[in-house]
């Protein structure tokens, strides 16, 4: 059974599974978050993992930003 991750930049791990389904819907959560402009994850990178492998990748506006 395949092993699911869903990392956000400043955050860490939010996700950690076999579920695919409950994932994405982390995944998902994470990048409106990510989009909304305010709160922590706003900005942020978000990453799903699929065992060990990239398999959705959102690029917030902060990536890149030092400090």
């Amino acid at each position: 059974m395949a092993k699911y991750e869903v990392v956000v930049g400043n955050i860490g791990t939010v996700y950690e599974g076999q579920n695919k389904d409950s994932a994405r819907r982390a995944y998902g959560t994470y990048v409106r978050a990510s989009q909304s402009g305010s709160g922590r994850g706003s900005g942020e990178d978000v990453t799903m993992f699929e065992d060990g492998e990239i398999c959705r990748e959102y690029t917030g506006s902060r990536s890149g930003e030092e400090g």
